[in-house]
């Protein structure tokens, strides 16, 4: 379990880089954001590097992965034990050790959704913008589940996966609509998850 651990993408991840940039050459880009992890931000440069709409990446500490403190560096198993016998509730408001809860986790998620609407509508000249966001699984997990709980998006899918870990270079495209401050006034998901660049 990494969480903010920043630790590099291993040959398997670079070849996913790749392929998922393969992927989403043709697509044209207004605004590239990546969390300030290596794993996310190497992913979001080999993106970068197969496209030519855009060169910069802007940096956001705020789209990190979950800190799970004491737990980092450890099997995923050694977190399944420690949330073992806790309700949903439970573990909303549970953290490890130097870690964060899950409400402190989707706090921060909200804030990246209150800090990307700003910054789209801060484009200029840009009537529909793309918006590439590489970031880390949990966190992607958590940004639908919150569309889903708070803000009413519809998913591509009948059986919550949405509430599933985003596998390593998985695409998710939605469509948002922005109000003037950039409050998201509606938004659906009309892709999910896709690996089938792999």
């Amino acid at each position: 379990m990494q969480g903010h651990l920043d630790i590099p993408l291993s040959q398997t991840g670079l070849e996913q880089a790749r392929q998922v940039a393969k992927y989403l050459a043709p697509t044209s880009f207004s605004l590239a954001i990546s969390s300030d992890l290596l794993r996310a931000l190497k992913t979001g440069e080999a993106i970068r590097d197969a496209n030519n709409s855009f060169d910069e990446i802007e940096v956001w500490e705020v789209a990190r992965e979950r800190c799970f403190g004491e737990l980092q560096g450890q099997a995923a198993e050694v977190l399944m034990n420690a949330m073992k016998g806790k309700d949903k509730d439970q573990l909303f408001v549970w953290g490890p050790e130097g870690g964060e809860t899950g409400k402190q986790f989707r706090e921060r998620v909200r804030q990246f959704v209150k800090d990307l609407g700003r910054r789209v509508t801060k484009l200029e000249g840009e009537d529909s913008p793309k918006v590439l966001v590489t970031s880390h699984g949990g966190f992607i997990k958590d940004f639908n589940m919150m569309l889903v709980d708070e803000l009413g998006c519809s998913m591509p899918c009948e059986n919550g996966e949405w509430g599933m870990i985003c596998p390593n270079t998985g695409v998710s495209r939605y469509n948002v609509v922005l109000d003037k401050e950039g409050e998201i006034q509606k938004v659906v998901c009309t892709q999910l998850y896709y690996k089938g660049h792999l």
